[in-house]
């Protein structure tokens, strides 16, 4: 064999082993190397192992399709990729599992799908609709299953059948129907749902016999064509003796039967039940007698053969719900027709009113003229009383006023009139009148005059009066001859002092009295002026400055109380106590001589506006205004004999009050603008005390405690208000110097300010060491960087508000409970130091409102809690 033949030979060997795959052989030729072999169709295979050279998609290595080609070279054609398909004679989709083919494509008269169970009925076939035919048309091996009809014999043709003569058929037999219901196949009148008749036949089929249609009748013995209901009979027509009703309840009794008219006879006539009821024929009306006045509703009746209870015949009442109402009642004026005659309240009822002429409309009527009517006709009142019914003005309770009539009909003319003016008793004819008894009137009445400033209406030397513009030194102090000098009116008086309105140009002296003085016609207008010039040491040690005082001195020193009210006390300097020392010239002022000793007066000013010393008065509705005192100052000159020094040394306390051994009661005092080295406003030391209330302390100056200064003496206040103080060092609202103690209700201490150095300063409060301090519902508000307060003693406090719009609130202070640090939203706060631009009064969204002590025992005047500040507590309707 040549080589070429034994490698195809092999090669077609290991084709056929299956050991080897077409690809294999083809990665195992090595033929194509051979220039002696071609690839005539190129597929890659040469003649020696491609079957077929001519066609490129037969070769070893091409994959079998159905094309009638041995494609892969393996011998076989088309193996695996043919398909069966049978014969479909019948052509209804399903064919002969016994006549089949294999195939690339599926020949004519053939189809994929077999198992026809009938190749040659085309109705016959897997999944056919089953129908009554005689034949398997769905395949199932059974033949017109579940579609054949069952039909029932009718041999009397009444269209219902005998159940048993059954039989099923494709389609109804001649004699047949489908139902099967028939009781009586032989009987056509008998069948289901046939009109039951009377015939002794069941005509519907029920099981039953003529039932429901035969006819009820009943015993009648008596006649009247109704039945007794006990004696029931069943039949086709009606029997003699009989009724066709039944219902008869007294078959005895031809007149009762249901279809009788009932009368009133005191029988049952028709058979409801009851006898003689309000519906018989003859029975008679009745009328309702709701109000037993034996008339009655001719609205509401009821018929019966007797009267029932609370029914009358009579018809006539016109209102049956008020027994005094009816036919001939007597008339009264109630909005009722009482008598029943079609007319109400006539002026003849027997309560009719009697009505007066009320000619000027003033609600009260003329006795003179009179009309009686039931109600009050136009232009009359019930009233007879006015005393002159052509004026509207005067009646009885009316207003009287002064216009010469008598408008309240007391037969008085213009008595305590609402516009008259009030005047007061002058009992001892002095001119003043007594406060405690008024009249009002036209006019001034005999006994009495129009100022009520009498202290003592029996005596008529007192008050002894002063009047600066019209009075005289040698006048008698009477109302009618005023002394001018006030201090004049004081020195004659017992008890009282009045002042006129005016400048009095002097200093007054209550020193060991009780006296009373007031200013009558207010603060405003009634002013003490000092007229001093402040003192320098150099103009007192030249002797140049002898004059000073204070504009009112109450210094007794016997605890005598007299009062103040209604001034403005001014231009005072203070009182002065002069002591006289030997000391070293040890100071900052230049030396003279050499010599080292100096010998010295000390003047101590206070009190410029008042000076009080162990009396206890009571100042109100006083104003205490621009009194200045020394500044502080110490002054060397050289000896007038020589070989040594003279030194005047000043000191100043309490610029407008200082307050001395006193118990001292202020209330609505002003203290304004005033200036002292210590206690600007008021100064209190020697173991005095000071009740402030309602008053303002402001726009003073000093070195220490501006407003208010405390050397070892005591204060409390209430409801009041310390501003715009400017303290050169410490305290600018209170200082505390050394013991004593400041207690603080309901205050407000806002702008004051201190000395900016050092870093113990107190703008609103300073307390030194030894001293004791409270604050309770108050303000303390600041505009600098100091702290508001400062204490190096005992304090406490609560429910304050402590705010300084720079951040410092208190130092050595103790915080207390329900304290704030919050602005308090004052009405006008302006904070440029005029005083008389602000009102400390708080917004009503001031948080400061209602923040107060809550348990504290009275409430704001509003009747809530507290507020903080000077109108949160007692006395805040100042």
């Amino acid at each position: 064999m040549a080589p070429t033949s034994i490698l195809l030979s092999l090669v077609l060997g290991l084709g056929c082993d299956g050991d080897k795959t077409n690809t294999d052989v083809v990665k195992d030729s090595s033929n194509l190397d051979d220039p002696t072999l071609t690839d005539e169709d190129g597929d890659g295979y040469t003649a020696d192992v491609d079957c077929d050279d001519n066609d490129v998609s037969v070769n070893p290595g091409a994959t079998e399709i159905c094309d009638g080609n041995d494609n892969n070279c393996d011998g076989e054609i088309d193996e695996g990729v043919t398909q069966t398909f049978y014969q479909d004679s019948d052509s209804d989709g399903f064919g002969d599992e016994d006549n089949s083919v294999e195939a690339c494509e599926k020949p004519a008269g053939y189809v994929p799908t077999g198992n026809d169970c009938d190749d040659g009925e085309a109705q016959s076939y897997p999944g056919a609709v089953e129908v009554c035919d005689k034949i398997d048309n769905n395949c199932d091996g059974e033949v017109d299953e579940g579609v054949t009809t069952t039909y029932y014999a009718d041999a009397d043709l009444d269209g219902y059948g005998d159940a048993d003569g059954a039989i099923d058929a494709c389609s109804q037999p001649t004699g047949y129907v489908t139902n099967d219901g028939d009781c009586d196949d032989t009987n056509v009148y008998a069948f289901p749902d046939n009109p039951e008749v009377c015939d002794e036949a069941d005509n519907n089929c029920d099981g039953s016999v003529d039932e429901g249609v035969t006819t009820t009748y009943w015993v009648d013995i008596d006649g009247d064509s109704y039945g007794d209901s006990s004696l029931p009979t069943e039949a086709c027509s009606l029997p003699t003796g009989y009724a066709e009703i039944d219902g008869d309840c007294d078959d005895t009794e031809p007149l009762s039967n249901p279809g009788e008219d009932e009368v009133c006879d005191t029988i049952d006539n028709d058979c409801d039940g009851q006898t003689d009821e309000p519906d018989a024929l003859d029975a008679s009306t009745w009328y309702a007698d709701t109000d037993a006045d034996t008339y009655g509703d001719a609205s509401s009746s009821r018929p019966g053969c007797t009267q029932p209870t609370g029914y009358v015949a009579d018809a006539t009442d016109c209102d049956d719900t008020t027994s005094t109402t009816y036919p001939g009642a007597d008339e009264y004026c109630n909005g009722v027709d009482d008598d029943c005659d079609g007319s109400i309240d006539e002026d003849s009822a027997i309560d009719a009113s009697t009505w007066y002429r009320d000619a000027d409309s003033d609600g009260y009527g003329d006795v003179t003229y009179s009309d009686v009517e039931c109600y009050q006709p136009s232009g009359y009142v019930s009233d007879a009383t006015d005393c002159d019914d052509l004026d509207s003005t005067s009646y009885p309770g009316g207003v009287e006023v002064c216009d010469g009539a008598d408008n309240d009909c007391n037969s008085i003319v213009d008595d305590d009139p609402t516009d008259g003016d009030t005047y007061y008793a002058d009992a001892d004819a002095d001119g003043v009148g007594d406060p405690g008894t008024t009249t009002v009137a036209c006019s001034t009445p005999s006994g009495y005059v129009d100022n009520d400033w009498d202290c003592d209406d029996t005596d008529g030397t007192e008050p002894v009066v002063a009047d600066a513009g019209s009075g005289t030194s040698s006048a008698t102090g009477s109302f009618a001859d005023p002394f001018d000098s006030a201090q004049d009116a004081i020195d004659a008086a017992d008890s009282c002092v009045i002042l006129m309105a005016g400048t009095y140009k002097e200093t007054l002296d209550l020193s060991g009295s009780s006296v009373s003085v007031t200013g009558v016609e207010g603060s405003d207008v009634t002013r003490i002026d000092a007229n001093h010039s402040t003192c320098s040491a150099s103009s007192i040690a030249s002797g140049t400055c002898t004059d000073w005082a204070p504009v009112v001195t109450i210094a007794g020193g016997v605890g005598a109380t007299p009062e103040l009210s209604g001034l403005t006390l001014t231009g005072g300097t203070g009182s002065a106590t002069v002591t006289s020392t030997s000391t070293t010239c040890a100071d900052s002022s230049a030396s003279y001589g050499g010599s080292n000793t100096c010998d010295v007066d000390i003047y101590e000013f206070c009190g410029g506006g008042v000076y009080i010393d162990g009396d206890d008065p009571l100042l109100t509705d006083i104003v205490i205004e621009d009194n200045q005192l020394a500044e502080f100052e110490q002054f060397k000159v050289p000896a007038p004999s020589g070989g040594g020094f003279e030194q005047v040394w000043i000191y100043s306390f309490g610029g407008g009050v200082c307050v001395l051994d006193s118990s001292t009661t202020m209330s609505g005092v002003t203290i304004v603008e005033n200036y002292a080295d210590q206690g600007g406003g008021v100064y209190v030391s020697n173991s005095g005390t000071a009740d402030i209330s309602s008053s303002v302390i402001a726009a003073n100056e000093a070195t220490d405690g501006a407003g208010l200064n405390l050397d070892a003496g005591d204060a409390t206040m209430t409801n009041s208000v310390v501003m715009f103080n400017d303290a050169d060092t410490d305290g600018g609202g209170v200082y505390q110097v050394s013991s004593g103690t400041f207690t603080g209700t309901n205050i407000t201490l806002a702008g004051n300010s201190s000395s900016t150095s050092g870093s113990t300063r107190g703008d609103a409060l300073y307390a030194g060491s030894g001293t004791t301090a409270y604050l309770y519902n108050s303000i303390a508000q600041a505009d600098s960087a100091n702290n508001i307060a400062y204490s190096a003693g005992t304090n406490s406090g609560s429910y304050n508000d402590w705010y300084n719009t720079t951040g410092g609130t208190y130092s050595g202070w103790s915080a207390g409970t329900g304290d704030l640090s919050t602005n308090p939203k004052f009405t006008n706060y302006t904070d440029d130091g005029n005083y008389n631009n602000d009102d400390l009064s708080l917004k009503s969204t001031s948080p400061c409102v209602d923040a107060g002590d809550p348990s504290t025992a009275y409430n704001d005047a509003d009747g809530t809690t507290n507020d903080m500040g000077a109108w949160g507590g007692p006395g805040s309707d100042w």
